[in-house]
């Protein structure tokens, strides 16, 4: 085995996965392709060597690293090459099944494991976002109703396990991808591990003037670069 810190890069995540190299019972470098056992399913993955004073702690919160199985095979490698038009013909279907039944959800998104056994589908209720903002408390409500009423939809129809997640205007630009009014490709799809918090009070600390459609990214909200060129505005006086 290789010594050093590890993480995993999965195919949908910016986020890399910390990982414990003892998890591995065979030799492992940077750029292997590999299959592991996640507290998702099994997944394929990418092994990215981490610097020595990174903090493994963070990399990712949702999902974790159960076991490291084996080294990706060349047939493992052409299934992946697969999977994507697989997932477009699954996100197709499953907004067929929406349409008559839920006609608000648009989903956006689907990650299908690759086993093929678990899909992960995000979805937008745009009833829901053309709703009054300030009623918050029945909005959470309804969040955990359309979620669940999505889920059972969708379970009964498909023949895989399935589990649904609402999104926001960032969270859609991540999943989607982009350019940004650089004309570069969306921090948050590229390198970012979570879209960016970003406020109006970052604006006029930069001295900017606050016109939002201007201020804005492809997703509405904010632009994340706000939030950085901050940090390097700060830096500099």
């Amino acid at each position: 085995m290789a010594a050093g810190k590890f993480a995993l890069k999965l195919r949908k995540h910016n986020s890399a996965i910390s990982f414990e190299i003892r998890l591995a019972s065979f030799f492992v470098k940077h750029g292997d392709a590999l299959i592991a056992e996640t507290s998702r399913g099994e997944e394929l993955a990418w092994a990215v060597k981490l610097p020595a004073n990174c903090e493994k702690h963070g990399l990712h919160e949702e999902i974790r690293v159960l076991h490291i199985l084996r080294k990706a095979t060349d047939d493992d490698l052409k299934n992946l090459a697969a999977l994507a038009e697989a997932e477009q013909n699954l996100l197709k279907q499953a907004n067929e099944i929406l349409a008559h039944s839920a006609p608000d959800i648009k989903l956006i998104s689907v990650e299908l494991l690759f086993n093929r056994k678990k899909a992960f589908f995000y979805y937008r209720n745009l009833l829901e976002e053309n709703s009054d903002k300030n009623k918050k408390k029945t909005k959470n409500t309804a969040r955990k109703s359309n979620s669940r009423e999505v889920q059972r939809l969708l379970h009964q129809e498909l023949p895989l396990a399935v589990e649904v997640r609402e999104m926001g205007g960032r969270s859609c630009a991540y999943a989607i991808g982009g350019l940004g009014h650089c004309g570069c490709g969306l921090c948050c799809t590229h390198w970012q591990r979570k879209p960016a918090q970003v406020s109006i009070k970052m604006v006029k600390e930069q001295n900017l003037a606050i016109n939002i459609p201007k201020l804005s990214g492809v997703c509405g909200k904010l632009m994340c670069c706000l939030e950085y060129e901050l940090e390097k505005s700060a830096a500099a006086q």
